[in-house]
């Protein structure tokens, strides 16, 4: 026998590339920890008192005002003001108590740039509830203008309904990476090179 061959005879057998493959794919995963949801329950256990109070008349806003049931208002709610997962807040709200007056403000606000009472349960807080915790001045107005500014839209024009309807998330952006000229901050749920 050659050499070669008896080389090939003693070395150890390679696994077919399948299974290699499949060896590889099977290593556990660097995966987030899964967050527990977060229910109107849980929430209403860790408030108490007048903070208790402030939650179910903010509710009762969204229930009575825009017509959403009780079950979508707590999901609103949990997530607009960061009692569920911080995708979108990143630590910048954490179980915040809503202010009635704020609520109210934030509603009668986008009402007032054009947006239909119905669109605004719907097609807004339904696709991106966070809108209800965004701050009129320092947020809202922002964005408004900003979407004035480089879209040419009008608030209280059709086209300007329109696109907040389809674009929801327009209204809580805080970040540009494209016009900063930065590489990708990787908040890309609040950035507006997205839109």
């Amino acid at each position: 026998m050659s050499a070669s061959i008896v080389a090939r005879l003693c070395a150890p057998a390679l696994a077919p590339r399948r299974a290699r493959l499949s060896k590889r794919r099977a290593r556990p995963t660097l995966a987030p920890p899964v967050r527990a949801v977060v229910t109107a329950e849980d929430v209403a256990a860790q408030l108490s008192g007048e903070d208790l109070g402030k939650w179910e008349s903010c509710r009762s806003i969204l229930v009575g005002e825009l017509g959403m049931d009780e079950d979508k208002a707590d999901k609103t709610m949990i997530r607009a003001f960061g009692w569920g997962g911080q995708t979108y807040w990143r630590n910048e709200k954490v179980e915040e108590v809503p202010e009635v007056e704020d609520v109210e403000a934030r509603i009668a606000y986008l009402l007032e740039i054009g947006i239909e009472q119905a669109d605004l349960a719907e097609k807004v807080l339904g696709k991106v509830p966070e809108v209800l915790g965004c701050d009129v001045e320092t947020r809202l107005k922002v964005n408004v203008a900003h979407i004035q500014k480089t879209c040419f839209m009008k608030p209280n024009t059709k086209n300007f309904r329109n696109y907040i309807n389809r674009v929801p998330q327009v209204l809580g952006n805080n970040l540009d990476c494209a016009a900063q000229g930065l590489n990708c901050a990787g908040e890309c749920n609040r950035c507006w090179a997205r839109c």
